[in-house]
C-alpha cells in the first residue's frame, strides 16, 4: 500500500499508511479541528500559495453549504481543480486566502458546485481518452477495448448500493434522482441524500496520495448507512489516508483497522496528544476506551444497557450534574470496568466512576466499593427508583389519575413485600454466603484436603450462618415505610406491576416516567429533586 510522510505540530514526522484510516478522539474543546487545520498548514503547499500540483491535503469542515444549483458550470479540469481545492482559478490564489477566506476553522465551506464541476470534467476526461484510444484501435485494427467505468459511473454505483429504490442519475451533466415513476432534481434531495452525493464527490475527486480530513463525517447521514458509506468510499480510493474527526462512537469503532490519535487537550497555541495502542488497555473494551476518551465530562459506568429505561432514567439524572453515563452490563462488569480503569496511570486525568444495585449488600461492603469509587444506591435496586412515594405522587397528578392513586400503589408495594419477605431473607442470606466465600482464602502455603475442609467449616459454622440469617432477618423485618421497603426489596419487575394502579398498559409505568422527565420542565425539576434523596452524591 505504501505510506505517507506527515509533519505533526510538535514538529514530528508520522508515516501514515494509504489505506489504513486515523480517527481523532477528544472531548469538545480539545481542539481536533485546530489540530487538523495544523496538519494541512504544515504539510500542503497551496495553504499559502497556489502550488496546487504539489498539493496532497484535502480538508471538508463541518460547515458547509448543501445547495444544488439548477445549473452546473463544467470547467476545464485545472480550472475545475483550483475551484475546488484553493477556492479560485486565479493564478495567485492560495486556500487560506480563498478556500478558507482566512478563517480556516470556522469558515463555512460552498463548494458543492466545483465538487460537482470536477467530477464530470474528470469523467469528460477519461471518455475523451477512451475515445481516444478507440480511434487508435480502428486504425491499427485492433479490437475496441470495453467500457471502463468513468468517476461519473463510480459515484452512481456507490449511491445505488446505498439507496437502490432511489437510482443517481447523473447524465448530461446534471443531477437528478429516480423514485418509482418520478424523476426529481437534486436541489430537491433530502439534507441526507445531498450530503451523501457530497461526500461521494470530494473523495472520487480527491487526488491520488492525498490526506482526505473529514470533519464530522456522520453528519445529516442516516445512521443505517453512515458505516457502509465511508467503508465503501474508503475502499474505492485505497491510495488514500482517511482522517476522520467524529464524536460518533459507533462510526468510531466501524472503522476497520483504524488507528486512533487521541487528542488530550489544546491550550490555544499546542496539543497534548499521542496515538492510541488499544493493545495497552486489556481490561477495558475498546468501545468503551473510546467512549470515556470522546467526552469532556465526568464518566459514570451504570448498569443496563442503551436501551434500557434504568439506563435513561440515569442520564436524566447524572446529566444535570455534568456526567456522562455509560451502561455496561451487570454490577460486576461496573465495579471490574472501574476498577481497571484507575490501575491505567494514562487514565488517571479522566475521572470515571461507578453507581451499582444497592441489592442485598451490607454497609460493610457498601464502604469497601466506595473507597474505589463505586457507589451504591439508596434503593435494593434502579427499577425502584420509578416507584419511591414521591414519584408516586407526582405520577399521580401528571397522569390525571384519581385521587388515591398513588396511595393504591404505595399499598400494593408493600402487600408484595410482605408476600415476598421469606423469599427475599433467603436470597439475601445466599449473597452472604457468596460473599463470604468471595472473603476465603488459602494462603500462599500447601494445604491438604482435610485442611481445607476445616477451614471452611469454622468460615461457616452453625453459629455463623445463623448470626448471617439473623442479620438478614432484622434487616426486612424492621423495613416498614416504603422507602425502607424499596432500599431492600430486590424484584425487577416491581416498577411495571405497578402500571395498572395508574390505567397503564402492563410495562408503561417506568416509559411514562421518562416522558415526563424528559417533556415537562416542572415535573422534571419536582421528579429530580427527589430522586436526590435515593442516588448516590458523586464528587463534584
Amino acid at each position: 500500500m505504501g505510506k505517507m510522510t506527515v509533519k505533526f505540530p510538535h514538529n514530528e514526522t508520522v508515516e501514515l499508511e494509504y489505506g489504513k484510516p486515523v480517527v481523532l478522539l477528544g472531548a469538545n474543546g480539545s481542539g481536533k479541528t485546530r489540530f487538523s487545520v495544523k496538519i494541512e498548514e504544515l504539510n500542503d503547499p497551496a495553504f499559502n500559495s497556489n502550488q496546487i500540483e504539489n498539493s496532497h491535503i484535502h480538508r471538508l469542515c463541518a460547515q458547509k453549504s448543501l445547495t444544488i444549483e439548477t445549473t452546473i458550470h463544467i470547467y476545464d479540469h485545472e480550472s475545475s481543480e483550483k475551484n475546488l481545492f484553493l477556492g479560485n482559478s486565479e493564478h495567485y490564489a492560495s486556500k487560506s486566502s480563498y478556500r478558507y477566506q482566512h478563517n480556516p476553522v470556522t469558515q463555512s465551506l460552498n463548494d458543492y458546485q466545483q465538487a460537482l464541476s470536477l467530477l464530470f470534467s474528470e469523467a469528460q476526461i477519461e471518455l475523451q481518452r477512451e475515445h481516444d484510444e478507440a480511434k487508435k484501435c480502428i486504425s491499427e485494427g485492433r479490437m475496441i477495448p470495453a467500457p471502463s467505468e468513468t468517476v461519473v459511473d463510480k459515484a452512481q454505483r456507490i449511491w445505488n448500493l446505498l439507496l437502490p429504490h432511489r437510482a443517481l442519475d447523473l447524465s448530461g451533466n446534471g443531477v437528478h434522482v429516480k423514485y418509482k415513476t418520478q424523476k426529481y432534481h437534486g436541489k430537491e434531495m433530502s439534507d441526507g441524500e445531498r450530503v451523501m452525493l457530497y461526500m461521494i464527490c470530494q473523495a472520487l475527486v480527491v487526488k491520488p496520495n492525498s490526506l482526505f480530513i473529514i470533519d464530522e463525517p456522520e453528519l445529516h447521514i442516516h445512521k443505517a448507512i453512515v458505516n457502509e458509506l465511508w467503508t465503501l468510499l474508503e475502499n474505492e480510493r485505497p491510495d488514500c489516508v482517511f482522517m476522520y474527526l467524529t464524536h460518533d462512537i459507533d462510526f468510531a469503532l466501524s472503522r476497520n483497522n483504524a488507528q486512533y490519535l487521541w487528542i488530550k487537550s489544546f491550550d490555544g497555541s499546542s496539543w497534548e496528544y499521542e496515538f492510541l495502542d488499544t493493545d495497552c488497555y486489556p481490561d477495558l473494551p475498546s468501545e468503551l476506551l473510546v467512549e470515556i476518551l470522546g467526552t469532556r465530562q465526568k464518566t459514570v459506568f451504570v448498569e443496563g444497557t442503551k436501551d434500557s429505561y434504568d439506563y435513561k432514567l440515569y442520564q436524566e439524572i447524572y446529566r444535570e450534574k455534568g456526567y456522562h453515563v455509560i451502561p455496561c452490563g451487570g454490577c460486576q462488569d461496573v465495579i471490574r470496568l472501574v476498577k481497571a480503569k484507575r490501575t491505567y496511570e494514562k487514565l488517571q486525568p479522566i475521572e470515571v466512576y461507578g453507581i451499582i444495585d444497592r441489592d442485598f449488600r451490607v454497609d460493610r461492603e457498601i464502604a469497601a466499593l466506595r473507597e474505589d469509587g463505586i457507589y451504591t444506591l439508596g434503593v435494593a435496586e434502579v427499577e425502584n427508583l420509578f416507584v419511591v412515594p414521591e414519584v408516586l405522587e407526582i405520577m399521580e397528578r401528571m397522569l390525571g389519575c384519581d385521587s388515591g392513586t398513588a396511595d393504591s400503589a404505595k399499598q400494593f408495594i408493600e402487600d408484595l413485600f410482605n408476600n415476598c419477605k421469606d423469599k427475599q431473607i433467603a436470597d439475601a442470606l445466599s449473597k452472604e454466603i457468596s460473599h463470604q466465600l468471595s472473603l476465603f482464602e488459602l494462603g500462599e502455603q500447601q494445604h491438604t484436603n482435610e485442611e481445607i475442609k476445616e477451614k471452611i467449616e469454622n468460615r461457616f459454622t452453625a453459629e455463623n450462618i445463623g448470626t448471617w440469617r439473623a442479620e438478614k432477618e432484622t434487616i426486612f423485618n424492621s423495613a416498614n415505610t416504603l422507602p425502607e421497603i424499596l432500599a431492600v426489596f430486590n424484584f425487577k419487575e416491581l416498577s411495571r406491576k405497578i402500571s395498572s394502579k395508574y390505567r397503564l398498559s402492563d410495562r408503561d409505568f417506568p416509559k411514562r416516567v421518562i416522558n415526563v422527565l424528559t417533556k415537562n420542565k416542572a415535573a422534571r425539576a419536582e421528579i429530580l429533586s427527589a430522586l436526590s434523596a435515593y442516588v448516590p452524591e458523586l464528587p463534584q
